[in-house]
């Protein structure tokens, strides 16, 4: 039987175990016996008593890459695609949010301490560039991050303009990607997308276009990282999926992920504040206006700090309705709709009723959140044309002045 140890920021939470295929996870007793002692996961709450397979590997294969990304790292590392364990020892030393795995004797890193490697911009280049041979640049001696999601990224720390590969569990600061293959302007379309909700009062994560080996690329300060004292610490969070061990792979609401009902609910759980609450459904409302279909339950997330939950920043935020081919759809439904072009404010006011809030309320936040953005849209998009021009802001204004009209009238 092999194991890993688990750790909660620098603290050893607990261990992993892998009999032949068989996960199960149960906490240190040191750990619980800590007044200090924080779950690792809502859906792993502290006891003395093990988890087993089917409740443990949801969790854990959401600290994972999407399975496209998960089955290319498989052939690269020669691990099977649904081997969580095999593949969480070779790139579990920096995952999402504060939890780390690595083999007994061994403990993670912090940045006053870490290790890191800096590349020229050339090599930086070309990294980003074979990200779909290699992602997540393994193979990388010392390099043990996974990144979850499904587009290919480095998870990296970028100083001076100059990407570091930090190594041997060496906390990493910012998720890097380049441009998407068959989507033109994914790169432009996600900072002015982040621009645009950063403009109309949403917490979002940093992000900027940096131009790296000769190409632009999407930025984004990771929002899991704080420096303290000259170090980097990992903050605690976990995505809607892996709060409710939903598996990844049905992280759509058509495939059984969490809808919005559902996520409002979480949140009640968890005991976010009554802000955090309205931000959400601000988010849901920006999120249909701006054309992102792509708001899943892997793109919500929750932050620890001493134990209180709060919402995170938006991340992972584009215009997917600027591609017709892949963009009609939202992740998850308003009322009992999923396609853009049918839905109505009748649509938000029932979905009002669904999540218990006033319409009065669902009315004011739709307005608020219109008014914001007709008056942003336009700003942000010369600002972004500025520093970086691109078509593509031009495509996203129209469906957005489009859906604005839509639940107006």
């Amino acid at each position: 039987m092999e194991s890993l140890d688990v750790y909660l920021n620098e603290r050893k939470a607990g261990r992993l175990y892998d009999d032949n295929g068989s996960l199960s996870f149960v906490y240190d007793c040191a750990y619980l016996d800590s007044r200090s002692a924080e779950p690792v996961s809502h859906a792993l709450a502290l006891r003395r008593e093990p988890y087993s397979h089917v409740e443990v590997e949801p969790i854990l294969s959401n600290l994972l890459p999407d399975d496209i990304i998960r089955t290319r790292l498989g052939h690269i590392l020669q691990i099977p695609r649904e081997n969580t364990f095999a593949f969480l020892k070779a790139i579990g030393g920096d995952c999402a949010g504060a939890v780390s795995f690595f083999p007994p004797g061994l403990a993670p890193g912090c940045a006053g301490e870490g290790k890191y490697r800096e590349l020229t911009d050339a090599e930086a280049g070309v990294v980003l560039d074979n990200l779909e041979k290699r992602p997540l640049d393994v193979g990388e001696e010392g390099f043990r991050i996974s990144g979850a999601g499904a587009q290919d990224k480095l998870v990296a720390c970028v100083k001076d303009g100059k990407v570091v590969l930090p190594l041997d569990g060496t906390p990493s600061t910012h998720i890097i990607k380049t441009e998407i293959r068959d989507y033109p302007g994914s790169v432009e379309n996600e900072w002015f997308s982040m621009s645009l909700a950063s403009a109309c009062g949403l917490s979002v994560a940093h992000s900027e276009i940096v131009l790296i080996g000769g190409k632009r690329r999407f930025v984004s300060t990771r929002y899991d990282r704080i420096a303290s004292e000259g170090r980097v610490v990992r903050l605690h969070q976990e995505d809607f999926c892996q709060m409710l061990g939903v598996d990844p792979s049905r992280k759509y609401e058509s495939l059984g992920g969490p809808g919005i009902v559902e996520s409002f609910r979480l949140l009640r759980d968890v005991h976010v504040s009554a802000a955090d609450q309205l931000e959400f459904i601000d988010r849901i409302i920006f999120n249909f206006l701006a054309g992102n279909g792509d708001a899943h339950g892997k793109n919500f997330s929750v932050l620890y700090r001493d134990g209180v939950a709060s919402l995170s920043p938006m991340y992972d935020v584009m215009s997917t309705a600027a591609y017709p081919d892949v963009g009609k759809r939202m992740a998850m439904k308003i009322d009992d709709e999923y396609s853009f072009k049918w839905i109505s404010e009748g649509k938000f006011m029932r979905m009002a009723a669904k999540l218990g809030i006033p319409g009065k309320m669902m009315l004011r936040e739709m307005s608020k959140m219109s008014n914001r953005v007709q008056r942003a849209a336009r700003r942000t998009a010369d600002r972004c044309n500025r520093s970086w021009p691109s078509k593509t802001y031009e495509t996203i204004l129209a469906g957005i002045f489009g859906r604005v009209d839509q639940i107006e009238h």
